[in-house]
């Protein structure tokens, strides 16, 4: 793809997903890799589409983060809702 067609599509995803901050084509590959392998679990898949010549390199670069969030999450969860049954 050329850059103009890759700019052109970020900014129709950023416009229909209504996001706010600039969509850039790293920030998109990004999420896709990242989504690829929070999908199928399958370390070489997303290594293939990255285009990485190690499964290290695509789990240094792409591969990383969400599971963090999603634990964070729920250790704050677990704090709230601690507190609202003591409130209770």
């Amino acid at each position: 793809m050329s850059y103009t067609s890759v700019r052109r599509m970020c900014e129709r995803i950023q416009r229909e997903t209504e996001f706010e901050e600039k969509v850039t084509p790293i920030r998109f590959r990004t999420t896709v890799l990242t989504d690829l392998y929070n999908q199928t679990k399958d370390i070489k898949l997303a290594q293939q589409a990255a285009g990485h010549t190690t499964s290290a390199m695509t789990l240094k670069y792409y591969v990383k983060g969400r599971e963090d969030v999603s634990n964070a999450a729920a250790a704050i969860a677990n704090v709230y809702t601690s507190e609202e049954e003591i409130c209770q």
